[in-house]
């Protein structure tokens, strides 16, 4: 089974623990990302809303595409049974209701795991574009998230 980017495996990239020097890990990916769009000439001080959307639009099918490429990525890329994770037509489908995760090869998990990552990349593009910092993501997000709960408590 073929990906659709085949030039790209991530495989063999040098993974260390991050959590061991920072205490702010999430603060630490946000600003990396944003040192990358940076890098990539991408300022977003004094931006319209045109130029907003137009960034998104782009992100946004960047996105659909890691999403598309984590689907394939499911049923594992080079041991498992590829996109006929979710293909039911495929042979390899009627596999599916039997396979977990922890049954994908170390190598497949980890090829799964990067496409996740990939979607991150551009998702917190998103943020960045609009002025939100990590400090801000999270405690909205904890924020929202105490609301959720109190929305089940409450019988939402």
């Amino acid at each position: 089974i073929i990906m659709a980017n085949i030039d790209n495996k991530c495989a063999d990239l040098d993974i260390q623990d991050y959590h061991k020097d920072t205490k702010d890990t999430f603060g630490l990916l946000f600003d990396k990302q944003k040192e990358l769009q940076s890098r990539l000439g991408f300022n977003f001080d004094g931006w319209t809303i045109k130029e907003i959307a137009d960034f998104w639009m782009v992100n946004k099918h960047a996105m659909s595409d890691e999403l598309n490429e984590m689907f394939d990525a499911l049923g594992g890329i080079n041991d498992g049974i590829g996109n006929a994770g979710w293909k039911y037509w495929k042979k390899d489908n009627a596999k599916t209701p039997e396979m977990k995760i922890e049954d994908l090869s170390k190598e497949d998990k980890l090829e799964l795991f990067y496409e996740w990552i990939d979607g991150l990349h551009f998702y917190m593009n998103f943020a960045i574009s609009i002025g939100m910092t990590s400090k801000d993501i999270v405690n909205l997000y904890m924020a929202k998230n105490a609301e959720n709960h109190d929305r089940q408590e409450r019988g939402y």
